[in-house]
């Protein structure tokens, strides 16, 4: 037989090969089990990753009843037990919100040469949201596992616990239970008004953390059956999912149970010490209320019969540039959390935060100039104009300027703060700096334009980078390292782990911060001297 037929033969021997392997893989697949816990009363019925095929999913478990109906602007009630054994296989669909979080993800595409069309959307809006996800790599080990709760960002007006950068199975099989949870966003889910009452008898506000706490409550009292540790919960979060977090740890009565027992606060979103009172709430909510066609005499009834699409509508209309958070209310929040950080909150608290390089160039006018940027500098601190001036001064555009200064003010000095006076307190602080600024596609600028935007670090926590995002081999490393440092966080507290530098607490006398890039690095502090000028109204 020629040189050809052998070829011949040998290419089909190589098929008939490859066959019988893939039909060897698929029958010892289609013969393993589907994973199944009994957790909160009921069986529940997961599947097997099919990414990551040793881990365990678990999708949609509702946490709560569904805040619909007389149940919308109230705390949230116990799930209603399901008999049988119940499928958790699917994504539920997510709190109303619109296309806020859509249009994030396609204005980043966009940067890097990409239309709307590659980016995800849910399965669907529902006032029926809250549900909650578990990827877990053993559901029976030796030792139970530590649990990683983790809180979506989006201005608590949008996103979902299962946005492509969330998904848990990666960060799972690194020996760790990985819970999202789902939480009442915008006006459904910070929001209060007069004629839900005074809160003396129930809540009347604060229903997105009240959620976050119910799920975090579930998580302690089922996650056992999934494998996990309920007395070694890390929540984790993003932006409002952070400062939410942040909210649950150091606002709240400081005699009661802590919901989780350390955090990671990614680029927190909203401030330290500017919770509203229940009475401007109740004023903000009268003036929704009135653009959604209803007078001051409405009813609690009238309320709930506004659907969430006017809802949402009226938010826009009424409360322009609004930002939905927490309040005082004295039920569930009862002081700054600032103040939280003088007592024994902060003496319990163990938490590494930090922020990205670049957090606000994205949302800067791509249009600004000087103008612009003095303007921000005399409303925002104007005794010290020419200090802030002068620290800008080598920014090579005035949108960098702001950018430097907007992220000191909002997210780099709030996160060093709460860090250090943690550790001074006795509890843990320590700090990061996310500088990876990924590469861009061809001739595209993404990289520069963007920087290292709000957000960036997300798909290396989880190592679920978008396949519309450039991701080269230094991403890669960048990946391994931040997972290795945050598991390594939530199994014993401290940030130490093999082949990467040791990461110090962060205190005022050795304010050392990591940076997180291709190759981790332990640096001296970056703008933090822009503090004092800042966040001058804060301790």
């Amino acid at each position: 037989m020629n040189q050809s037929g052998n070829l011949k033969v040998n290419f089909h021997a190589i098929l008939s090969s490859l066959f019988l392997i893939m039909l060897v893989l698929t029958i010892a697949s289609c013969g393993k089990a589907a994973p199944e816990v009994v957790a909160n009363g009921e069986t529940l019925q997961g599947q097997w990753d099919d990414e990551v095929p040793s881990v365990a999913v678990f999708r949609g478990i509702p946490f709560a009843a569904p805040p619909v109906g007389n149940l919308r602007w109230r705390a949230p009630q116990a799930h209603a037990t399901r008999s049988g054994t119940v499928r958790a296989v699917n994504f539920a669909a997510v709190c109303p919100q619109g296309d806020y979080i859509v249009d994030w993800y396609a204005k980043v595409a966009a940067a890097y040469g990409h239309g709307p069309e590659v980016v995800q959307r849910p399965v669907g809006e529902s006032e029926d949201c809250l549900y909650l996800n578990v990827w877990t790599p053993n559901l029976h080990p030796e030792t139970p596992l530590p649990v990683m709760v983790y809180v979506h960002g989006g201005a608590n007006r949008g996103g979902w616990s299962y946005e492509p950068n969330y998904l848990g199975e990666q960060l799972a099989a690194r020996g760790v239970v990985v819970v999202s949870i789902a939480y009442r966003l915008g006006p459904l889910g910070f929001f209060s008004h007069p004629a839900l009452g005074d809160g003396s008898t129930e809540a009347v506000a604060n229903f997105g953390l009240l959620d976050i706490a119910a799920a975090l409550t579930w998580a302690r009292e089922n996650i056992s059956q999934f494998g996990g540790a309920a007395n070694n919960v890390t929540a984790f979060g993003e932006s409002a999912g952070a400062g939410n977090l942040i909210d649950l740890a150091l606002a709240t009565d400081p005699e009661a149970a802590p919901l989780f027992d350390r955090m990671i606060s990614q680029s927190i979103g909203g401030s330290v010490n500017q919770r509203r009172s229940l009475l401007q709430e109740q004023k903000l909510g009268s003036k929704l209320v009135a653009a959604a066609g209803l007078g001051d005499a409405a009813t609690a009834e009238e309320l709930r019969s506004l659907t969430p699409q006017a809802l949402m509508k009226a938010g826009k209309e009424a409360l322009t540039d609004h930002y939905y958070d927490g309040v005082i209310d004295g039920r569930l929040l009862v002081q700054q959390p600032v103040n939280g950080l003088t007592g024994s909150q902060a003496a319990r608290l163990e938490i590494l935060i930090g922020t990205n390089k670049d957090e606000w160039l994205m949302y800067v006018d791509p249009s600004a100039g000087q103008a612009e940027l003095q303007n921000w500098i005399l409303e925002t601190a104007p005794e010290f104009s020419g200090t802030l001036r002068d620290a800008v001064s080598d920014e090579p555009d005035s949108r960098r300027a702001l950018d430097r200064l907007i992220t000191a003010q909002q997210m780099l000095c709030p996160s060093r703060l709460i860090a250090e006076m943690a550790s001074a307190a006795g509890g843990e602080g320590y700090v990061y700096w996310f500088t990876r600024q990924r590469e861009g596609h061809g001739d595209s600028l993404s990289g520069e334009t963007l920087g290292v935007y709000h957000g960036a670090e997300l798909p290396y926590v989880f190592n679920q980078h978008d396949d519309w995002l450039p991701t080269s081999e230094a991403d890669q490393a960048a990946t391994d390292a931040m997972m290795s440092y945050w598991v390594s966080f939530a199994q014993e507290g401290s940030v130490r782990t093999e082949g990467l530098p040791e990461w110090p607490m962060y205190i005022a006398s050795s304010p050392w911060v990591m940076k997180l890039d291709e190759k981790p690095e332990l640096v001296s502090v970056s703008d933090a001297w822009l503090c004092r000028y800042l966040t001058r109204r804060l301790p």
